[in-house]
């Protein structure tokens, strides 16, 4: 039974749970999040009840590059792994150039399951949001980012993409990070990505870092460049040709 439910937790899925049949089997390739059709869309101005109070989307973005957890908040396992693991990386990292949002996506989630979920993770910082959405929002938010995702009646738990959705100050949908154990590179970057159409004087240096990087879906992750490696080696190159051109020349004066 472990291995099972381990094995589903891999997964990244559809479906509604009220609707799935019990003894449904489910393709394991749409447990995958086509990320090139969500990519650059602007996200709707949800109306959210935080654990701050009733705000929206955009009121959360602040303008912002942000980061988005969908998780629900009875969860055991994945999502407050994912999030612990978030906190840990993004520790060292400059809190006033960035948001995190936690939103769940379990219709049957309230404040009183926000703030269980909030209180085990101990100390957040400020700008850390958790909130719910009303059954309506919750669809078209998850459609929106091609988030899919079902109740297993067996294992009594759901089963849905473990993502981290990078947005852009306006809200827009710019990376995608999967897995539970996000590494503090990639979230940097992606979190530069995220803000790569609308650069500020803060950001540029940044940026210049980011145009060394690609990143590679196949591993969720960002990877030096290769043009950039050839760039270096072609430079050192022509330093050590340079150097040796005029070494011999002086051997010859001599």
């Amino acid at each position: 039974m472990k291995g099972l439910f381990f094995i589903l937790l891999l997964v990244s899925l559809s479906f509604s749970y009220d609707k799935l049949p019990k003894n449904s089997y489910f393709d394991p390739s749409v447990l995958e999040i086509q990320q090139d059709l969500y990519l650059g869309k602007k996200l709707k101005d949800y109306t959210i009840l935080t654990d701050k109070g009733w705000s929206s989307l955009y009121k959360v973005v602040d303008k912002k590059p942000t980061i988005l957890q969908l998780a629900y908040y009875t969860c055991d396992a994945s999502c407050p792994i994912l999030t612990e693991n978030l906190l840990k990386a993004v520790k060292d990292l400059d809190g006033s150039g960035f948001n995190v949002l936690v939103l769940s996506f379990d219709k049957r989630d309230s404040m009183d399951t926000l703030k269980a979920f909030k209180e085990k993770l101990g100390k957040v910082p400020q700008n850390w949001t958790f909130g719910i959405l009303q059954e309506e929002d919750i669809k078209d938010l998850t459609k929106s980012v091609g988030f899919r995702f079902f109740f297993s009646e067996r294992d009594r738990t759901f089963i849905h993409p473990n993502t981290l959705i990078f947005l852009s100050p306006d809200a827009k949908v710019m990376r995608y990070l999967f897995g539970t154990f996000p590494k503090t590179k990639d979230i940097k970057l992606a979190l530069i990505d995220a803000q790569r159409d609308k650069p500020t004087i803060n950001n540029i240096v940044d940026l210049a870092l980011l145009a060394c990087y690609r990143y590679d879906p196949s591993r969720s992750k960002y990877v030096i460049d290769p043009l950039v490696i050839f760039a270096v080696m072609g430079f050192s190159l022509l330093g050590v040709t340079g150097l040796l051109t005029l070494t011999f020349k002086k051997v010859q004066e001599v």
